[in-house]
């Protein structure tokens, strides 16, 4: 009797950020994942800090939400955070000027939505980490991780709907943009969840807007044909286009991805 010795399948474990990474450019990834060329925060652009540091802050604050604890006491804690992140230079390059801005954008949007977090929010995990297998076959297993800002149950006041296990994304913004449905991260949550709906929470930075104007939180759909649709596509570009890079480590180069909205990529003059 012959015995047949099948080989461990090979785990592949990406997240949305690796994913929107090796989409944009696949030289790009390989830079930031495979070789691990980090770049010193000095580098790191001002939107990506202030949202580093504003999660902080929020982190905080939803996880004294949970314990009850006062509003007061919480805020204090979650700004404390913000300034702690802010003094090390390893974390942030933000001059004081910007920390002061975004201190004070991160407490008038919790003083926004005091009432409604208070009353209608019960908070199930804060900054929760997942994972779970979009694809397996006899070789391969595919993983999709990630981490949820926010997870909750929303009760609806005055008859209004209530929905379990709703996930919120935090997103501090300096201009108006389009939010984007098909985002690899907004449908990842939903996916993992196995929630239809998800909540951008948006903490504008703008000194002249109204409270009303600039702090949001907007929903987005999804139903499951458009998951499907998602977890398919994804399947088919990992499958047909990451891995070939890597049975051929070649990681070919995006020109047209080296200058994405006016900011030159970190890895440019690398690649130049």
């Amino acid at each position: 009797m012959i015995s047949i010795i099948k080989s461990p399948k090979v785990n592949i474990v990406l997240d949305a950020s690796k994913l929107d990474s090796f989409e944009t450019c696949p030289a790009k990834f390989n830079m930031r994942h495979n070789l691990n060329k980090t770049l010193s925060v000095q580098f790191k652009s001002d939107a990506l800090d202030k949202g580093s540091l504003a999660h902080g802050g929020l982190e905080v604050y939803y996880k004294e939400l949970s314990k009850g604890t006062h509003y007061d006491d919480r805020m204090s804690a979650a700004l404390m955070k913000i300034r702690e992140m802010s003094s090390n230079v390893s974390e942030s390059n933000l001059d004081e000027s910007e920390v002061s801005i975004l201190l004070a954008a991160i407490e008038q949007s919790c003083d926004f939505w005091r009432a409604e977090d208070e009353n209608s929010l019960e908070v199930l995990a804060v900054e929760q980490p997942f994972a779970y297998e979009l694809f397996s076959d006899d070789e391969i297993r595919i993983i999709i991780s990630g981490k949820i800002d926010l997870l909750v149950n929303f009760r609806g006041l005055g008859g209004s709907a209530s929905y379990e296990g709703l996930p919120i994304d935090h997103k501090t913004y300096s201009r108006e943009s389009m939010l984007l449905r098909k985002s690899n991260q907004f449908i990842n949550y939903c996916n993992a969840v196995g929630s239809n709906y998800l909540i951008v929470n948006r903490i504008g930075l703008q000194k002249s807007k109204s409270a009303e104007e600039k702090f949001k939180r907007l929903p987005l759909s999804y139903d499951p044909l458009y998951i499907k649709a998602w977890k398919d596509n994804l399947i088919k570009m990992i499958l047909n286009g990451y891995l070939s890079c890597v049975a051929d480590n070649y990681w070919p180069e995006v020109p047209s991805s080296c200058n994405k909205f006016m900011r030159l990529c970190e890895y440019y003059q690398i690649c130049d």
